[in-house]
């Protein structure tokens, strides 16, 4: 008998009949923490409803329809169990063209769970999302993995990874179709804006040594994110994307963005690899292939167009600062509190350099009329180096930028401007597949010593050596030494105060680590538990009321 929930809505209603009917037949068998299923939505899902956190729910080759069912196309799962499959060469659930969209996927995740080795492929419906990760109370699945699996979109635009909590995403491949897809949306949390940096540590959506095909874009980092790109190989026009006001709801900026050690491989044609628009953030190590362009942009579009965000006025340099803009930092809002940070960045072997946009006629207008002026106004204006960010030159002393060298070389200058960054080569050891003391670590000038501001979190990622009986440890996890020709790859190191050597894109590997859990509906047989999930459906729809439930592009 189904059961109803007082003041729910009809999605909820939906959701609590879908709960409280009988459970398909079970084929699932367990023996010592693993969990046999036939690969069905149903069996999967039940297989790890019932489940302990840390056992294994297994699903065979095969392809498997999910998401298409006649009473619910979502699997929830509180339960932190490992998913995995046979290889993506084997198993591959496919999203039913009915599938979910946009925040919910079609496996949504309240624990840290782990899912590994298959291929989750789109339907023919748009803007339908692979996995989404969420938290509500004590539900929270921070800490979740998703490693070795393969995701094919549609022609139309999809999701890979909808992430309102931080995680790891690792040694995937991901295969957009549309060209406007946005493969690893993330949000929030909610008071982002009000807590401090959290740069170089776990706090932030991670996604390392994954391999992007095609057309579209890496990352949407989106209002209040926290996001890191690093180690990947990109062989498409493809950008990572961090939104600011302009086009976010809520209206609020990334937070924070870092991306470092990355390879884009095309070799023609013009499109953007880095699109920076608000926030705090560093860059450094990128290698691009593309003599002809891989564009740069630390930007903003409150001066490009009229948006409701801002009023649907134009921004100018008498708004400075910019709500969020690039070098804003924690609340309340001031310029230059947390600048960028920008180094060491090759575009087809030559230092990879800012591309600048030119702010609409209105915004010029408006500004001259404000200013009294004709002269008008450029981005730099608006994003100005050595105030919003710092940004490695030919050469440095101490005067504008960002240095790069030993830590002897750094403490023999006496800079002339508070700010200026210098990336230490021979300190630092966060990069497990480099000597000790070889990783770096990024100083600042604070007006009267070398204050230390920045050091990456450990890398591979702790998240990939929980799993040693499945994933060989850290040891087995992707990664490459450095390329000697170049002194990138890896985050090798240098010496060089000026462009040069070090860091850099790393080589894939195809290897299977990780795994990824999940929890699911579970069978009237623990009514309990499933009231328990209707409620935490409840309270999540709620908490995002305010929140528009669709992501804004651009």
């Amino acid at each position: 008998m189904p059961f109803l929930v007082r003041g729910a809505t009809s999605a909820t209603l939906t959701l609590a009949i879908v709960l409280a009917l009988p459970a398909p037949a079970r084929a699932w068998t367990t023996s010592n923490g693993t969990y046999t299923t036939d690969g069905s939505q149903g069996d999967v899902t039940d297989a790890a409803n019932h489940a302990s956190p840390g056992d294994v729910v297994l699903l065979p080759a095969g392809t498997f329809v999910w998401g298409g069912g006649p009473v619910s196309p979502v699997s929830y799962f509180p339960v932190a169990v490992t998913l995995k499959g046979a290889g993506p060469d084997q198993t591959t659930i496919q999203i039913a063209d009915g599938g979910p969209t946009y925040t919910t996927g079609i496996i949504t995740l309240y624990a840290p769970v782990t899912v590994r080795d298959l291929t989750i492929a789109q339907g023919g419906h748009a803007n339908t999302t692979a996995f989404a990760t969420a938290s509500n109370g004590t539900n929270d699945s921070t800490g979740w993995r998703i490693t070795n699996v393969v995701y094919n979109s549609a022609a139309q635009a999809g999701y890979f990874v909808y992430a309102e909590t931080y995680g790891l995403i690792d040694s995937c491949t991901v295969n957009a179709g549309g060209g406007s897809d946005e493969l690893i949306f993330t949000r929030g949390p909610a008071d982002s804006w009000q807590t401090p940096s959290s740069l170089g540590t776990a706090g932030a959506v991670y996604v390392e040594d994954t391999t992007f095909n095609n057309a579209g874009y890496v990352s949407d980092f989106n209002s209040n994110a926290r996001g890191v790109v690093r180690f990947c190989t990109i062989n498409g026009p493809m950008k990572v994307d961090s939104h600011g006001v302009a086009s976010n709801s809520p209206p609020r900026s990334a937070r924070q963005t870092e991306v470092y050690g990355n390879h884009w491989t095309m070799k023609t044609g013009a499109y953007a690899a880095m699109e920076l628009r608000g926030g705090t953030g560093v860059v450094f190590d990128n290698l691009g292939d593309n003599p002809q362009s891989d564009w740069l942009f630390l930007e903003d579009y409150g001066y490009q167009a009229q948006w409701p965000n801002f009023n649907n006025t134009f921004q100018t340099p008498l708004d400075y600062p910019i709500t969020d803009q690039i070098g804003v930092g924690q609340d309340p809002k001031k310029g230059g509190s947390e600048p960028y940070y920008v180094w060491n960045n090759l575009l087809g072997g030559a230092p990879w350099a800012r591309t600048l946009k030119t702010p609409a006629d209105g915004a010029i207008a408006l500004y001259d009329q404000q200013a009294n002026t004709d002269a008008g106004f450029t981005e730099p204006d608006v994003i100005q180096a050595d105030r919003d960010f710092f940004w490695q030159g030919a050469s440095f002393d101490g005067s504008s930028g960002v240095g790069r060298g030993t830590a002897a070389e750094m403490k023999a200058l006496t800079p002339t401007k508070t700010g200026v960054g210098f990336w230490v080569t021979d300190e630092g050891s966060w990069n497990q597949k480099l000597p000790p003391n070889t990783s770096g670590q990024l100083y600042v000038w604070n007006g009267t010593a070398w204050v230390l501001r920045y050091t990456p979190y450990t890398y591979p990622h702790p998240l990939r050596g929980i799993s040693s009986s499945l994933d060989g440890g850290v040891d087995g996890d992707a990664g490459a030494e450095p390329d000697a020709s170049t002194g990138h790859g890896g985050g090798g190191h240098g010496s060089s105060t000026a462009a040069g050597g070090e860091g850099g894109a790393t080589s894939k590997e195809a290897g299977s680590k990780g795994g990824c859990s999940y929890a699911a509906a579970p069978s009237t047989a623990t009514a309990t538990t499933g009231l328990y999930l209707v409620l935490v459906a409840c309270l999540r729809r709620r908490s995002r009321a305010s929140q528009k439930r669709r992501p804004q592009r651009g």
